[in-house]
């Protein structure tokens, strides 16, 4: 929660350019489950913010790839995502 909380006010209050990877146990809070949660992730999308996942994460953790897509989070593989970022010279940040 708390690093979708700090891209969202990344975003609102300084207009950052923020990406979201959820990825471990990371990826089960895009079934949005908790209000709280489903709420920072409707700000996030509303908002620009791109949320992604890993695809391979959500399925050892066999959670619906349906749910989590129909919040906006897009499912692609961490280590082309990562590399990714990285080369567009953003920084990663881990919470």
């Amino acid at each position: 929660m708390s690093g979708l909380r700090l891209a969202q006010r990344l975003k609102s209050t300084r207009d950052q350019d923020v990406k979201v990877y959820l990825f471990g146990p990371g990826v089960a809070l895009g079934e949005g489950k908790d209000p709280a949660i489903k709420g920072v992730l409707e700000e996030l999308r509303s908002s620009a913010v791109p949320v992604q996942a890993c695809p391979a994460n959500v399925a050892q953790m066999e959670l619906d790839e349906k749910v989590i897509t129909g919040f906006g989070i897009e499912l692609r593989p961490a280590g082309e995502v990562l590399v990714e970022l990285v080369e567009q010279g953003y920084q990663v940040i881990g919470v």
